[in-house]
């Protein structure tokens, strides 16, 4: 028995980018995309930032993912009209990687044989993301892993905000207490998920547990993930 039957787990809920896959394949997309388009990719970065940084950790309620592009649009001091944001958007940033992220991205060694080790113990899986699934996991390989799957853009907020987390709880009918969310980044996927009762993995290469006390587990790579979490 893993650590996940002991603490009565029913659900495993894994962050995307960085955590199935290394967050340094998306950084040098980035990269060559920012060659493009430097001033936006600027001002787009940067207006994620005031965005997590205005949610904070708590809203009162969820948004549409029309919401969502309404924030985009008024951080980035955009003065067209909503159509004329969400155009460009999708064909400075969403259009091109989504035609390019199969060239990008690769998940982690073990990450398959740990998610249908996962499956035949009977756990739910699911997948929420900060950006737009865009068939990311069916080129990771992964899509027939997951029981459940959305990108937070949909409640309106980014993580570490509660809105994604408590979305995801709702929709798969599971108790907080009852559900492992497993990601990279400890301010946004074990902070966040942790505010709302979730138990929580940081997956990180180097990472230490001490230095990272909200999370219940704290792994260095996927090759252990089945022994202890499984």
């Amino acid at each position: 028995m893993g650590w996940a039957e002991e603490n009565n787990i029913k659900a495993l809920c894994f962050d995307i980018d960085g955590t199935l896959y290394p967050k340094w394949q998306t950084d040098l997309y980035l990269f060559f995309s920012a060659l493009r388009h430097p001033v936006f990719s600027v001002r787009y970065n940067s207006m994620r930032q005031k965005m997590r940084a205005q949610d904070g950790y708590k809203a009162d309620r969820m948004l549409s993912l029309a919401g969502f592009r309404a924030k985009e649009k008024e951080l980035m001091g955009w003065k067209g009209s909503d159509e004329e944001w969400i155009e460009t958007y999708e064909r400075k940033l969403l259009r091109p990687w989504e035609k390019s992220m199969a060239r990008f991205i690769h998940p982690f060694p073990y990450v398959r044989e740990s998610l249908e080790a996962a499956r035949a113990r009977g756990f739910f899986l699911a997948a929420l993301s900060d950006f737009p699934l865009s068939g990311k996991l069916s080129i990771l390989g992964l899509d027939d892993c997951f029981d459940w799957k959305a990108s937070t853009e949909d409640t309106g907020y980014l993580k570490p905000c509660d809105q994604p987390f408590i979305y995801m709880l709702r929709e798969i009918g599971i108790r907080p207490e009852e559900a492992l969310y497993v990601g990279d980044s400890y301010k946004k996927d074990v902070v966040g998920a942790s505010k709302v009762g979730m138990r929580t993995l940081l997956i990180r290469k180097g990472a230490d547990k001490a230095s990272f006390p909200l999370a219940d587990l704290v792994l260095t790579s996927w090759q252990t993930f089945a022994n202890i979490v499984i």
